[in-house]
């Protein structure tokens, strides 16, 4: 009985707000419950898919969006998907845009190298492979994580790519993050992994993630590299975006901190002499991320969702 008295006010609430046009304190008087109850109300029926909103702007198409951050960024290409109603959902969207492009770019000798990250992950999930290229090749460019409750690896993301292209890949055989710089500086000098850069140093294509650097979300605190004293010193240098372990200020540039000298991965001058290296990311709290990654020039092709692109658009003044 609850539970139906509990859906009925949701739908009065919803009827009330929109088909009556009254304002929430209108409805909370009338419904004589709290203004707070009846967001709450609002928002589940949403949820609920009682309320289903549908947005028509043809003014604001996905391609004109896209066209827009192309010709301002001078980008190689940007492809602007669907907003989901969450976050996930959204992320897939991304990974199938993502899917396509990679399908419509891949010859027989192909070399893509791969980073890590949640919609990455989303990704290599969605990706379906039009036909076989065994003579392509599948790179990590950064090391692992090495963590059971991140589903972010870069060792994973490769070995599923190449396992659905039925092609090679070369895994990097370290961690993303060392103790000490002069540990990375041996490892470096590994034969293995002096191979496996030279296989960096011919890619063709790089599908990169562009994460936050606030210090809850930064990967090198949540993969347990560092402690929160750490990541919170990280986080007041002002830095906004983590790209391939890279931290980034909000003008693109990569200051020199604790950590600079300990990633095991793909260096920022590396990064930059791949042909093209596509960002995938999703949501409007990417924004300054994105920013950072297209002021410093790091990426020259964007696959986003239409939330993140309006974001960028208004960040920008773009009109």
């Amino acid at each position: 009985m609850e539970h139906s008295q509990k859906r009925k006010d949701i739908i009065k609430a919803a009827k009330l707000y929109y088909y009556g046009n009254m304002s929430q304190q209108e409805i909370a008087h009338l419904m004589n419950i709290s203004r707070p109850k009846v967001s709450r109300l609002l928002t589940e029926a949403r949820q609920l898919n009682i309320v289903q909103i549908t947005i028509r702007d043809p003014r604001m198409s996905l391609e004109q969006n896209a066209d827009k951050l192309k010709k301002h960024f001078n980008l190689r290409f940007v492809s602007v998907v669907p907003s989901a109603v969450n976050e996930e959902a959204t992320k897939v969207n991304v990974g199938r845009a993502a899917s396509d492009y990679l399908n419509s770019n891949m010859q027989e000798h192909t070399k893509i190298g791969i980073s890590w990250g949640t919609t990455l992950c989303a990704f290599t999930r969605e990706f379906q492979a039009r036909t076989s290229f065994p003579n392509a090749m599948v790179v990590q460019l950064v090391g692992g994580t090495y963590s059971q409750n991140l589903n972010i690896d870069a060792r994973e993301l490769v070995k599923v790519i190449a396992h659905k292209l039925q092609c090679n890949h070369s895994i990097l055989q370290a961690p993303l993050i060392v103790s000490d710089p002069a540990l990375r500086d041996l490892l470096m000098k590994e034969p293995a992994i002096l191979e496996h850069f030279r296989q960096i140093h011919s890619l063709d294509i790089a599908f990169v993630g562009l994460g936050s650097s606030y210090y809850k979300d930064s990967i090198a605190y949540r993969a347990n590299y560092i402690e929160e004293n750490e990541a919170r010193r990280l986080g007041e240098l002002g830095l906004v975006c983590d790209i391939c372990g890279h931290q980034l200020m909000e003008d693109g540039s990569e200051p020199d901190t604790f950590l600079s000298n300990r990633v095991v991965g793909v260096t920022m001058e590396e990064l930059h002499q791949i042909p093209t290296v596509v960002g995938l990311c999703a949501g409007h709290k990417k924004t300054q991320p994105i920013l950072a990654a297209l002021r410093g020039r790091h990426i020259n092709a964007l696959i986003i969702d239409e939330i993140a692109a309006i974001s960028l658009l208004t960040a920008e003044q773009i009109l």
